[in-house]
């Protein structure tokens, strides 16, 4: 049994937490930050693997793998905590690089840069992560789809797929308030609308697992529904659009990413 260790307990170490507790990591010691306190407190009372510690110190000397789930701005705070040579490091710190990390919690070396998102929670979704590590993947493997690529920067790039998040939430809600317009009871609308996303998606993610392509005309019957909605997108340049949006967020993401004077 190994103890994991999560300096900071924000809505993410949340998501993960409980998503690992579904899987055989629940065999673990969880030790928990103290931040934030009522975070902390509720899943330490929810899971008896799981314990609130004092403070961060007495998280990474205890831990063998610690998880780092507090804002980037914070990591000259890492410095004062005692990391070890021996141990594993997963860092959540969005746009902080692997190396950049390693300067900053010495001596520890082995450092896995992840970007889980919240359905991490309910084991679905991508887990972007780099570098490869065995331990780490085995942990993780059961809480959603590992997406390891081979350079950092390259984790970056792909990243920017999930500012497209709340856009697809928006879509579905359009789409739900819709159904409503025509008056269809609130509840029955919104489970169909989510259920058929997320339908969907499974379906094409096993698609992707058997490594076959996705090509929509496949779903859709020539003068059927689905044709006459993809071909309004189509001679709306809606789909383009989808694509400028994310040369915003990735032009948007630099100036984020930029030292501050």
């Amino acid at each position: 049994m190994a103890t994991l260790g999560f300096v900071g307990t924000g809505t993410l170490a949340d998501a993960v937490i409980r998503g690992l507790q579904k899987t055989e990591a629940k065999a673990h010691r969880f030790l928990l930050s103290p931040r934030s306190e009522s975070r902390s407190r509720a899943l330490a009372a929810e899971f008896d693997n799981a314990e609130r510690a004092d403070d961060n110190e007495t998280v990474v000397a205890q831990s063998d793998i610690v998880l780092l789930g507090v804002l980037p701005k914070q990591i000259s705070e890492l410095g004062a905590l005692p990391f070890r040579a021996d141990q594993i490091v997963v860092s959540f710190l969005a746009g902080v690089p692997v190396e950049v990390l390693r300067q900053a919690i010495a001596p520890a070396t082995r450092v896995v840069r992840m970007i889980p998102l919240p359905c991490i929670e309910f084991g679905k979704g991508p887990i972007l992560m780099t570098p490869g590590d065995a331990e780490v993947e085995t942990l993780f493997a059961g809480v959603g789809e590992l997406v390891i690529p081979d350079q950092e920067s390259d984790l970056d790039t792909i990243s920017i797929a999930s500012g497209l998040m709340s856009a697809h939430f928006q879509m579905q809600n359009t789409v739900v308030a819709w159904l409503q317009s025509r008056e269809i009871a609130p509840a029955l609308a919104s489970r169909y609308v989510r259920s058929l996303y997320s339908g969907l998606g499974e379906l094409a993610l096993e698609m992707d697992r058997k490594g076959d392509a996705l090509p929509p005309e496949e779903y859709e019957t020539r003068g059927g529904l689905n044709e006459t909605a993809r071909a309004f997108f189509n001679n709306d340049g809606w789909f383009d659009d989808i694509a400028r949006a994310l040369d915003r967020v990735e032009a948007h993401r630099r100036t984020l990413m930029k030292p501050k004077d």
